[in-house]
């Protein structure tokens, strides 16, 4: 339970709940105390050999595993691993790649950096990672270049934060691809960057996030706008503005509009969320191999998800909200939530959508197609060329190429002219149903599942028995005839020969089996030593004070007021604990009691 960040004291309570009573637990709670402490003492000094030698065991025991490693001065500096199933997740997925740093994963204090993407269930998928020493361009470009060599090929679109070692080292190896950096990490900057009565402006606010956030603008429109509002606020000679200005086009969605799958991640939030699971498992007090075993662990549940999402799709029953039959083609070539999104377009292509006014010209024919919100105004108009010879569409609001799948205006000029399916060219490999490979999902794939033979035949039995006894629950009777045919079995395999108990009970040789690497063989590799990185630690770093000498307690919302159970009123500056009314109060009690011990001695000395 360890992997998964559980302690040995609440291990050993759920395993008491579990087991029915401490009677069916082997081992108090100190002996589960005493078993971390081996599996340390296991590991000792070896950590850097016993990781590379488990990374070299997966090579041998998993098909296609790749990993890489460097040394210097005798010390491992960074590894980069990537195994089959990564591999072929890339292969389909790989067009739009995020990755970022996460610290405090390990002892050592290496930075850890996965590789994410979108599969087409939309759910993160990982195509590989790495831990380095440093965060130099040298690192990142020995990082990216081993991505590059198990994979084969670029990414069309790489998606990081504005580290200026990443964007080096992707310029370096990525060649063919777009860089583009997170929107997030910049925009949340906006309220330290803008001082005095603007920062108050929320409807400057809400027009900057308004003009960067649209997807639907050209560039040229976005500099008429974006000049437009820094005359109107002044902000022409803004030093911050200009600089994020001058880069536009590495993070502003008008510029990606002509890129295949732009609108797939525009910001580093699902690397976020993928990283932010990483360390549910792990902790900095891990070492590599108790980091790689909770490394593994997450990807098995990450691989779980994914199953689960794949027999969610084809179990899933079609259940119609239009009456047009292209509704359940899409059903039928897309996975659950992507025929999800293809469906709300359709219908919203029907009920929302309709045509003003066409045109013929070169290509085919013009549509004007205007789109409504929910009150039923119209909202804009959408231009839709459709050449009916072999049915290819385009449209101005460019929804196939920034996410892969059709628009509701598409939807709505089929319908007009009566086309019942989608047309191939316009199904995308990435979200269809049985895009992958039936035997990704078998149980010799999965990170989770030991093929040792020992171990495959522990938890078959485990599987038998359990299956049994879910079968017979009910069942008085048969439970107690069953218990009876296992303690036969358990007397006879007992009685029938020795039972080298030493082996059962030798730590040792349970550790080894649980981190699945042995202590033969030399040592080559030390410990890494001596990291410092650039990741912040918990709550010490102070966010930066806005220009010109704003109190950042300026971007902070108001709080809101609760009710003083003394006082009786809603207020933000005290709580019942510190009411001056309780203090007055207090103060008034023990005045009236020095009065009244004043007074009794008074009287004892007259008497």
């Amino acid at each position: 339970m360890s992997l998964n960040r559980i302690g040995p004291i609440v291990s050993h309570r759920v395993l008491v709940s579990l087991m029915g009573g401490h009677h069916n637990v082997r081992g108090t709670p100190t002996d589960f105390k005493n078993w971390s402490q081996s599996v340390r003492l296991y590991i000792g000094d070896r950590d850097a050999q016993l990781v590379i030698d488990r990374l070299k065991e997966r090579s041998e025991s998993l098909p296609d595993f790749y990993y890489e490693f460097v040394v210097e001065k005798g010390q491992l500096r960074s590894i980069f691993w990537a195994d089959e199933i990564s591999k072929i997740n890339y292969e389909v997925f790989g067009d739009v790649l995020a990755f970022d740093a996460t610290y405090h994963t390990n002892k050592y204090n290496m930075i850890f950096v996965p590789f994410t993407g979108v599969d087409n269930h939309k759910q993160c998928v990982t195509f590989g990672a790495g831990l380095l020493f440093n965060e130099t361009t040298e690192s990142y470009k020995w990082l990216l270049e081993s991505f590059l060599k198990a994979h084969k090929k670029q990414p069309k679109l790489v998606l990081t934060d504005q580290d200026p070692s990443m964007k080096a080292a992707i310029s370096e190896v990525f060649t063919d691809s777009r860089h583009r950096l997170c929107m997030w990490h910049i925009m949340k900057k906006l309220p330290t960057k803008i001082a005095g009565d603007l920062l108050q402006n929320s409807e400057l606010r809400a027009l900057m996030h308004r003009l960067v956030w649209s997807i639907h603008m050209k560039p040229s429109t976005f500099v008429t706008r974006w000049q437009l509002l820094m005359e109107e606020y002044g902000l022409q000679d803004h030093d911050w503005l200009k600089d994020m200005y001058s880069i536009r086009d590495q993070w502003v969605p008008a510029y990606f509009r002509d890129i295949p799958m732009c609108c797939l991640m525009k910001t580093t939030s699902r690397c976020e969320s993928s990283n932010s699971s990483f360390k549910v498992n792990s902790s900095s007090a891990n070492t590599l191999v108790q980091f790689m075993l909770c490394y593994e662990t997450r990807i098995d549940n990450q691989r779980y998800r994914q199953r689960v999402a794949e027999f969610k799709t084809s179990s899933s029953v079609f259940m119609d909200s239009t009456d047009l039959a292209i509704e359940k083609h899409a059903f039928e070539l897309y996975t659950h939530a992507i025929s999800t999104e293809v469906r709300k377009e359709i219908y919203k292509g029907k009920l929302f959508c309709y045509i003003v006014n066409t045109e013929d010209c070169d290509e085919g024919c013009v549509y004007y197609v205007n789109q409504l919100d929910k009150r039923n105004n119209a909202t804009n108009t959408f231009t839709v060329i459709l050449e009916l010879s072999n049915q290819s569409v385009s449209c101005s609001c460019n929804n196939f190429i920034r996410i892969g799948y059709l628009c509701r205006h598409f939807f709505c000029v089929y319908r007009v002219n009566n086309i019942e399916r989608i047309p191939a060219q316009y199904v995308v490999k990435r979200w269809s149903r049985d895009v992958l490979p039936k035997s990704l999902f078998s149980i010799e794939s999965r990170y989770g599942v030991d093929t040792r033979p020992q171990a495959a035949a522990r938890s078959q039995i485990l599987e038998i028995v359990t299956e049994c006894v879910d079968a017979l629950r009910s069942d008085v009777g048969g439970l107690s005839s069953f218990a009876e045919q296992i303690k036969e079995l358990k007397c006879k395999l007992l009685n029938g020969g020795p039972v080298d108990d030493e082996a059962n009970n030798d730590n040792y040789a349970a550790v080894e089996e649980l981190l699945g690497v042995s202590l033969d063989g030399d040592v080559t590799l030390d410990n890494p030593d001596g990291i410092r990185n650039k990741g912040r630690g918990k709550r010490r770093r102070l966010s930066r004070a806005p220009q010109d000498g704003t109190s950042n307690s300026a971007v902070k919302p108001p709080k809101t007021p609760r009710l003083c159970r003394t006082c009786m009123k809603y207020v933000t500056g005290h709580d019942s604990r510190n009411c001056k009314k309780k203090k007055n109060k207090n103060k008034n009690k023990s005045g009236n009691e020095d009065e009244d011990e004043d007074s009794s001695s008074a009287s004892q000395e007259s008497t």
